[in-house]
């Protein structure tokens, strides 16, 4: 009897301890998912490339940060969504590549990061904020001139947006097959599908995508892995994937494949 006492009390805690993870992850997964850092709204970017800076109110007392680099001589834009941490300060330092091959290039901060009010309250927050702001741009520029181009977690937002809008191509760096794949990478013990808010179903959103889509992926990439991005090759005969050897997860820029192949196509 005692045995069955201290067994019934042992599985009570554990069922305790289980759960109260479980919790912890469902209400405190913003802050686990996305690592912002804030920017005073007087702070200055430093970059060398010319460009402005730009709010656009995207709800009732939310305006969003976003910076528009210019070409000399533009051929179009890059609508770029970026990753899960930092600010514009960080990745306004990817966009130089593109104007040097004659793009402007369209950087938005997510509500929280940077100099953008509000904070982020679940997926199709972030879904909506960004077809607002696509659809500002399409005021400037013609639809058949926009390459969507998402990194990371941005990958997901940005096939979802392509799969709606118009555009000329769209562009994943670093893809996660959908987001709940990329949460059992990391955190194995979680029933992701279960308590997760946030699901990126990229590989349903690149079946309705009607444009060609380039997919580049580096086979060292630890936080979104190799493997991922690979999954999505066969859900769509207009992907062309590119498999980029020794590339981690920051570094694409920097590899020779991506630069030859993104001169040929953005040529």
């Amino acid at each position: 009897m005692e045995t069955l006492i201290w067994t019934f009390l042992i599985l009570i805690v554990l069922g305790g301890l289980i759960a109260g993870v479980l919790l912890t992850f469902y209400f405190l997964q913003e802050k686990i998912i996305f690592s912002p850092i804030k920017l005073a709204k007087d702070y200055h970017y430093p970059f060398e490339n010319e460009f402005e800076e730009r709010f656009y109110e995207v709800d009732s007392g939310i305006s969003l940060n976003c910076l528009l680099f210019k070409a000399e001589k533009s051929k179009g834009l890059i609508f770029y969504i970026h990753g899960n941490a930092d600010n514009l300060r960080y990745w306004g330092d990817f966009a130089p590549f593109f104007v040097n091959l004659g793009y402007d290039v369209f950087m938005f901060d997510f509500r929280g990061f940077g100099k953008s009010d509000g904070k982020i309250m679940g997926e199709r927050l972030l879904q909506r904020d960004t077809k607002r702001l696509y659809q500002i741009m399409l005021k400037e520029y013609d639809a058949s001139k926009i390459q969507i181009y998402g990194f990371s977690l941005g990958t997901g937002i940005a096939a979802r947006l392509a799969s709606n809008q118009a555009c000329a191509n769209l562009f994943l760096e670093a893809p996660y097959f959908n987001f709940i794949s990329l949460i059992n990478y990391h955190k194995a013990y979680l029933p992701a599908s279960w308590i997760s808010k946030y699901y990126f179903r990229t590989n349903r959103y690149l079946k309705e995508v009607e444009v060609p889509i380039y997919i580049f992926h580096g086979t060292e990439d630890r936080k979104v892995p190799f493997y991922l991005g690979q999954r999505l090759k066969d859900t769509n005969t207009r992907i062309n994937f590119y498999r980029v050897e020794g590339a981690t997860h920051n570094e694409m820029q920097d590899m020779e494949l991506f630069q030859k192949e993104m001169n040929r196509i953005l040529a």
